[in-house]
């Protein structure tokens, strides 16, 4: 079980922190885990499980 930083979890979806950061903000990114009082992580599984959630077909193709 690993906890990544907002950094290493936008860094291995490909997309800004900030944006990351927004979306956990708006409700629709990841579960977020509090370490601490000020510190915030995203645990690998939970990453993995909220991206699969966002996967759609491409019109015309099945999955």
């Amino acid at each position: 079980m690993r906890v990544l930083t907002y950094g290493e979890a936008a860094k291995r979806i490909g997309i800004a922190r900030r944006s990351l950061e927004r979306l956990i903000a708006k409700g629709e990114g990841p579960a977020i885990v509090h370490i601490t009082a000020r510190r915030r992580g995203i645990m690998e599984a939970d990453l993995e499980k909220w991206l699969l959630s966002r996967r759609h077909p491409s019109p015309g193709v099945s999955l």
